[in-house]
C-alpha cells in the first residue's frame, strides 16, 4: 500500500525563533545589574543603603516570622521543621535562666558558715547545666532525624546545632517566634 506524503506549510507566517540573537551572558548580566555609579563614594553609599535595607527586612522577619525575608541561618523548610519540632516540646532550657537566678539568690542569701549547703547549691546548678545541655541535644537530634526523613541528608546539615541552641532559649525569646503550641504534633511531610 502506497501512502502519499504531502508537505504542509505552517498556518501562521511568524518566524519560528524569537527574531533576535541570544545575548551573551555578560551583556545580560550587565543589563540586570542596572546603572553603574561612576563615583566610588556613591557606589559605596548605595551598597550600604541596600545592606541596611536587607538587615531591616531580616530583623522584621525575625520578629514577625515572615518566611520570605528570614536570614540564611533561619530560612528554608528544613529549618522551619526543626523550629516546629523544638517549639512543640517542653525543654529544660525554657526554665534554665529562672533556675540560675534562684541558685544565685540562694548563694547570696545563705550565710557563708553553711559550706555544705553552698556546696549542694553549686552542685545542683552544675547538674542543671548538664541536664539542660543533654535535653537540648536530645531535642536537636530528634529534629535532625525528622528533617532527614522529610528532606534528606543534604538539608539536614547543621540542624542539630540549630535546634539545640533554640531548645536552650526561653520560649518567649526565640526568634523567629514559635508557630506551634506546646504538645502539638509536628507533621513530618515536606
Amino acid at each position: 500500500m502506497l501512502v502519499a506524503v504531502t508537505e504542509t506549510e505552517p498556518a501562521n507566517d511568524q518566524p519560528a525563533g524569537k527574531g533576535r540573537p541570544t545575548p551573551k551572558r555578560r551583556d545580560a548580566q550587565k543589563r540586570r545589574r542596572g546603572p553603574v555609579p561612576t563615583d566610588k563614594k556613591e557606589a559605596a553609599a548605595q551598597r550600604r543603603a541596600q545592606a541596611r535595607e536587607t538587615r531591616m527586612l531580616q530583623r522584621q522577619a525575625l520578629l514577625s516570622g515572615d518566611e520570605r525575608h528570614l536570614p540564611a541561618r533561619d530560612a528554608g523548610p528544613a529549618k522551619r521543621l526543626a523550629r516546629d519540632v523544638v517549639d512543640s516540646r517542653f525543654t529544660l532550657g525554657q526554665i534554665f535562666f529562672g533556675m540560675i537566678l534562684v541558685v544565685l539568690a540562694a548563694s547570696f542569701a545563705i550565710p557563708h558558715d553553711y559550706n555544705t549547703v553552698l556546696a549542694a547549691v553549686n552542685l545542683l546548678s552544675f547538674v542543671a547545666v548538664i541536664a539542660v545541655f543533654v535535653d537540648s541535644l536530645r531535642v536537636g537530634r530528634k529534629a535532625k532525624s525528622m528533617v532527614t526523613a522529610a528532606y534528606g541528608d543534604k538539608d539536614a546539615y547543621g540542624v542539630t546545632a540549630y535546634a539545640t541552641i533554640r531548645a536552650m532559649q526561653p520560649r518567649r525569646f526565640r526568634r523567629p517566634p514559635p508557630k506551634v503550641k506546646r504538645g502539638e504534633s509536628v507533621r513530618n511531610k515536606p
